[in-house]
């Protein structure tokens, strides 16, 4: 799995439905419905080095934080299947969105 970096300049884009993310190294590709998304691609110059993700989540999208955080509560057992840190670093990037850190209105 890659792990963004802090410093990693990406560009979010919306095309026909998908959803593409571009980095300095390749980009990533996931296929609409993207907000229900089981399935994606990270993609590079060289097409060997492509690789592909399946998953299912129990809800869509960001759903799935709330479906398992309410879950969790309830069984007082820890349901999650995404890390803490990837959980923090979720929000993280959202907050910084909102607070424009690091981005360039074109």
């Amino acid at each position: 799995m890659y792990i963004l970096q802090p410093n990693l300049k990406v560009c979010w884009a919306k095309s026909e439905g998908e959803l593409i993310i571009s980095g300095t190294k390749g980009y990533i590709y996931v296929p609409a419905p993207w907000w229900k998304t089981d399935y994606f691609e990270i993609r590079f110059e060289n097409p060997v080095n492509n690789k592909r993700y399946f998953y299912q989540l129990d809800g869509e999208g960001i759903r799935y934080e709330i479906l398992s955080f309410v879950k969790s509560i309830e069984t007082l057992v820890n349901n999650s299947y995404i890390d803490d840190e990837v959980s923090k670093a979720m929000v993280q990037t959202i907050a910084d969105f909102y607070n424009s850190n690091d981005v360039i209105t074109i």
